[in-house]
């Protein structure tokens, strides 16, 4: 694992802006929380297309890594969304 982080350095320096950028826009948008939602199922699909890409291009894709980044990206935006309701 340590291995894989230090050859894909750049990729998640990219993981963690686009994080960034996501907790940004959200608090931003506090009151409108249909804005909320909007940001939240986004990041949520941005992050299951980078680890996708991510492991595809590290030739380490397969499907139980496509479903495990498919659980994960559905259950933050679901968590998300059931805390701006």
């Amino acid at each position: 694992m340590k291995k894989f982080l230090q050859q894909n350095q750049f990729a998640y320096l990219i993981l963690f802006l686009l994080l960034a950028l996501f907790v940004i826009m959200f608090l931003q948008s506090w009151p409108n929380r249909l804005l909320q939602r909007t940001i939240a199922v986004g990041f949520g699909a941005t992050y299951f297309i980078w680890g996708v890409i991510t492991h595809t291009k590290s030739k380490r894709i397969t499907m139980e890594v496509v479903f495990e980044y498919l659980g994960v990206a559905a259950l933050a935006t679901l968590l998300i969304i059931l805390i701006t309701l």
